[in-house]
């Protein structure tokens, strides 16, 4: 955790304090949506919202899946579209990239993903740069923009999710609506869009296996998603607890 009040060079006109939303933002710093802590600015007509691991970036950076150091921009490279390679989001601000001659490309947030996500009832989810078996959402084991992309993949290797597409239902949804009206969350709305984020229960279960066997599969899968959606937005509110207790006794 870092300062609780901060100057940063992107908003050097006001002070930024270290708040817990309780609705979605758009990061001023890379552009994306952000649900957890963040940094934002300690006027209440300024609307200027900085995730935690943009306002703290650094010059360089590491990453165990990369042999290369990173070099932090906060501007997007120009010139052609770029991705994220680790979630698959456009690249549009803060960034950092590595120095090979055909670049990658990562979101600040991204390199801080947690490499081990565990249940309460103790199962584990650990990211992969490689996925040992195609996503349970989007049936592939690249994205749908072509790259390879990181995975949450379960400790069994039954229950394997593209960041990319866990992101990708998440920020539907946002960009539907659904999350705010009026500038409030509405618990029902947001309900229903994280619902619909949840695999059916035909997600790849095999055939011929009891009822109440794919009920505890596809809760499993449930779980699976709910803890990546809390990676990789944080869980800003007693709101998404209350969402996976709902989710999971369906």
């Amino acid at each position: 955790m870092g300062l609780t009040r901060i100057k940063h060079s992107s908003h050097s006109e006001h002070f930024l304090l270290l708040k817990y939303p309780q609705e979605p933002y758009r990061c001023e710093g890379c552009k994306e949506l952000g649900l957890g802590p963040c940094y934002e600015c300690e006027h209440e007509d300024c609307s200027f919202y900085l995730h935690e691991e943009c306002a703290n970036a650094t010059p360089s950076a590491f990453h165990s899946f990369l042999k290369c150091s990173l070099k932090f921009h906060s501007r997007a490279p120009q010139g052609d579209e770029r991705f994220c390679d680790a979630c698959g989001q456009d690249v549009l601000g803060f960034v950092y990239q590595c120095k090979h001659k055909n670049p990658h490309d990562y979101h600040p947030s991204c390199l801080k993903l947690r490499r081990t996500l565990t249940a309460e009832d103790g199962r584990k989810l650990h990211l992969e740069e490689k996925p040992p078996s195609k996503c349970l959402n989007c049936r592939s084991t690249r994205t749908s923009n072509g790259i390879k992309g990181w995975s949450y993949v379960s400790s069994c290797g039954h229950y394997c999710y593209h960041v990319a597409c866990v992101k990708d239902m998440i920020l539907e949804n946002w960009r539907k609506g659904y999350f705010v009206q009026d500038g409030n969350v509405n618990e029902a709305t947001y309900y229903r869009a994280l619902q619909s984020s949840i695999p059916h229960r035909e997600v790849a279960l095999p055939s011929g296996r009891s009822s109440s066997k794919i009920i505890q599969i596809w809760r499993k899968a449930k779980t699976a998603v709910m803890l990546i959606i809390s990676a990789l937005f944080g869980d800003p509110t007693a709101l998404i607890s209350l969402l996976i207790q709902q989710l999971l006794s369906d």
